[in-house]
């Protein structure tokens, strides 16, 4: 007769000695029972230690044992206890059942469930729903508690405080980073310098950053440290809290729990007055929601332009010429904040050489692109400025038009796709022309939708009493281009010597290589080769 296959899974939810002791007991006791049966051959025994069981999420063990019994190699899993398995009522029954359809039960011992028996879902369900309810009431009182500890001035969280060490729920001087500190605080309230500055004379001066990935200073750092009650001696406590017990997702605290507050909770690392200026000075130079929103969608491009050579962010500069003609340019962030590519005081590699591309050259290249593909960039923004103009600059119009002109360029490209993969052997030719008929069709009810708009926004254009100036109506045009084009870029890759244009609607990218002539305002860009390659 054939051995059945058995595993067994154990699980504490701390790292602590007693628990730890109490896993190795475990398995021990599913070891020793495994064998003493004639007919069973074991396949080990799986532990996780230190994992909650309310998600299965992080469990490695356990997802290498179901993985081990969905490929067949287990016939039927051990286990203590259901709040043992999971917490979590719909993983337990997603899981058991899924197992179920390959064969395989899952025997609770404790419990006396057996899921391989007709009743044993039924009954598992039950026990399910009440460890769940049991790990429900226990996070609550876990968190009642520790909010009482916190009233009392007990720190939470790990010894990762830039500036202080944490232990025993009490913060310390850590005096080698106070200094540092003292230093940014010193530089922002009194010296007016900005954070993007304040970290580069940091990495400059050699002076070792918190613990990052990165390894160097940025803004952000510098502003979190000018953010933190913590160096004027207070604390505040619940800034994070986790919503559902389940997933222990932590989210930022949006008012479902009030914060713990203690002011003058420890020794502090800056005066008081300080630290209340550099608060007044932060809010004094934070720009308002206004002048976020009009700058988060004053350009096309912004967020779509990377670094070929480091990765970072392009961002926007603008200065003045002699003349005083407006002059803008696409940056690599790493190099407006952190200067040309060198070495700091550890040896890291910081800023970046990638070379600056004016403003004025990345639209010649997105002319030249759009040309290149045959999409009527210019019919499709005289459609759009005219219903910016109908609707008095309002956006809903424009986005509907560009809405459409963006289906419109994604079609196309699944129709070159489709075409690409005739090409490869993937598709028949019948299937290739089902495709290219339903594609066509697609494209028709579209260009129906497109006319009926052109010819409203033609009848209102009538109706207001003729035609605007041609400078605005130029002007609309340029803005109404832009927003096609924001609907079409997926991203702008800035490389040594060629732009890479991913659009949505193509599953490859344009290399595009060019070269500019002139000087200030004449400058001329000439687009010298335009290649399709495979996006990396």
């Amino acid at each position: 007769m054939k051995k059945l296959r058995v595993a067994a899974y154990c699980r504490v939810s701390t790292d602590q000695d007693d628990q730890r002791n109490s896993l190795q007991s475990q398995q021990r006791y599913f070891d020793d029972y495994m064998r003493s049966q004639e007919n069973w051959e074991s396949v080990g025994v799986f532990a996780d230690e230190g994992i909650t069981g309310t998600s299965t999420r992080k469990r490695r063990a356990f997802h290498r044992m179901i993985a081990l019994a969905e490929r067949g190699e287990i016939d039927l899993i051990l286990t203590k206890e259901v709040s043992r398995f999971a917490r979590n009522t719909v993983d337990t029954l997603e899981i058991t059942r899924r197992l179920k359809e390959r064969g395989v039960g899952v025997l609770f011992l404790v419990d006396n469930i057996d899921t391989r028996e007709n009743d044993g879902e039924f009954r598992l369900s039950i026990m399910a729903s009440v460890a769940q309810e049991e790990s429900r009431k226990t996070s609550e009182r876990v968190r009642w508690g520790q909010r009482r500890q916190m009233e009392r001035g007990v720190v939470f969280g790990n010894n990762s405080i830039y500036g202080f060490d944490l232990k025993g729920g009490r913060l310390t001087i850590r005096e080698d980073e106070a200094e540092v500190v003292r230093h940014i605080f010193h530089k922002f309230a009194v010296e007016g310098k900005g954070t993007h500055v304040i970290a580069r004379e940091l990495s400059e001066e050699g002076i070792a950053p918190p613990r990052t990935a990165t390894g160097i200073w940025s803004s952000t750092m510098v502003l979190r440290i000018l953010r933190n009650e913590k160096f004027a001696g207070d604390l505040l406590q619940k800034k994070h809290i986790t919503k559902n017990y389940l997933t222990h997702k932590k989210t930022l605290n949006d008012g479902s729990e009030e914060p713990v507050y203690i002011r003058a909770h420890h020794e502090a690392v800056v005066e008081r007055a300080l630290f209340e200026h550099a608060q007044a000075e932060l809010a004094r130079r934070a720009p308002s929601a206004e002048q976020r929103t009009r700058y988060s969608n004053r350009y096309w491009c912004s967020g779509r332009i990377q670094c070929g050579g480091c990765g970072s962010r392009f961002i926007l500069r603008v200065s003045r010429r002699e003349n005083c003609a407006e002059y803008r340019a696409w940056v690599c962030r790493a190099r407006a904040h952190e200067g040309h590519r060198k070495r700091d005081a550890q040896g890291r590699p910081t800023g970046c050489d990638m070379r600056i591309v004016s403003d004025q050259t990345l639209q010649a290249c997105m002319q030249y692109l759009m040309r290149a593909l045959d999409v009527d960039t210019d019919r499709i923004a005289r459609h759009l400025a005219a219903a910016i103009r109908s609707q008095g600059g309002g956006r809903d119009g424009a986005a509907e038009i560009g809405t459409l002109q963006a289906r419109r360029a994604q079609t196309l490209g699944k129709q070159e796709a489709a075409m690409d993969a005739f090409l490869s052997g993937v598709l028949t030719r019948e299937e290739l022309e089902r495709m290219q008929t339903r594609y066509r069709g697609e494209l028709a009810a579209i260009d129906r939708k497109i006319a009926g708009l052109e010819e409203q926004q033609e009848k209102t254009r009538a109706a207001q009493g003729g035609a605007e100036p041609l400078a605005a109506r130029l002007r609309e045009q340029a803005v109404a281009s832009q927003a096609v084009w924001r609907e079409l870029v997926e991203r702008i890759t800035v490389c040594e010597d060629r732009l890479r244009i991913k659009l949505y609607a193509f599953p490859r990218a344009f290399d595009l290589r060019y070269t500019t002539s002139g000087r200030g305002g004449n400058v001329v860009t000439t687009v010298i080769r335009c290649d399709m390659e495979d996006d990396a």
